[in-house]
């Protein structure tokens, strides 16, 4: 397995979301091989896009203050249900790594099935998900 190079960094400007676009960002700084990198924000509805676009914009600064001048990260907003959309958005690029902040991390070892946004997208997505709290 090669080190992911397609990266899609979701985030809603929360504390964990913005901790995951700052490793994201110091991480790449690491690498040799730099990522292609898109950061992600899903809107819940048309009223909130505007939100969404500034929320992205924010994410943009503190992932390129993290990685340094040579990174520039697409920047995408749609609108829809966050965790189907994050896996979507992430088979659509051809992403092989999700990052993403973890705050609603919460197995259930007696449920089957996940809960929580996070959740949802490791169970979904056929790649690597980096949660970070």
């Amino acid at each position: 397995m090669e080190f992911p190079s397609n990266w899609l960094i979701a985030t809603n400007g929360s504390k964990y979301a913005s901790e995951a676009v700052k490793y994201a960002g110091i991480l790449s700084s690491l690498l040799k091989n730099k990522p292609s990198v898109t950061i992600l924000v899903v809107a819940n509805d048309k009223e909130s896009e505007d939100i969404a676009k500034g929320v992205v914009e924010m994410a943009k600064f503190l992932f390129e203050e993290n990685s340094g001048p040579e990174m520039d990260p697409d920047l995408k907003v749609e609108v829809g249900e966050p965790g189907k959309t994050v896996v979507k958005v992430a088979e659509e690029l051809g992403c092989d790594q999700i990052l993403i902040g973890g705050a609603d991390f919460k197995w259930d070892v007696n449920d089957g099935k996940p809960g929580g946004i996070s959740n949802y997208i490791i169970d979904k997505f056929n790649g690597v998900v980096t949660v970070v709290k």
